[in-house]
């Protein structure tokens, strides 16, 4: 189940950051992940209860977010530095 739930991060993560590059606003692509995540929840995880489809639906758009923001800090991060070791 949790290997299942981390493909569903990535898949959210990748069709937030598809979106952002479309154009959409960076705050609009991250309200979408979290109907994304339950919605994706529905319909790859199993669960006995429909609270765990939603929960696990939040985790999963909020992880991917979470996870969209730290790549995107990282990467500016390392070109600037590259950007001024170079003057």
């Amino acid at each position: 189940m949790d290997s299942k739930i981390g493909i569903l991060i990535v898949v959210v993560f990748g069709i937030t950051e598809t979106l952002e590059k479309f154009g959409l606003a960076k705050r609009y692509a991250h309200l979408i992940a979290l109907p994304l995540g339950v919605l994706g929840s529905f319909l790859f995880l199993k669960f006995s209860s429909t609270a765990e489809y939603i929960i696990y639906g939040l985790f999963t758009g909020i992880a991917s977010v979470g996870t969209c923001d730290t790549v995107c800090n990282v990467v500016s991060n390392i070109k600037t530095k590259n950007y001024t070791d170079q003057k």
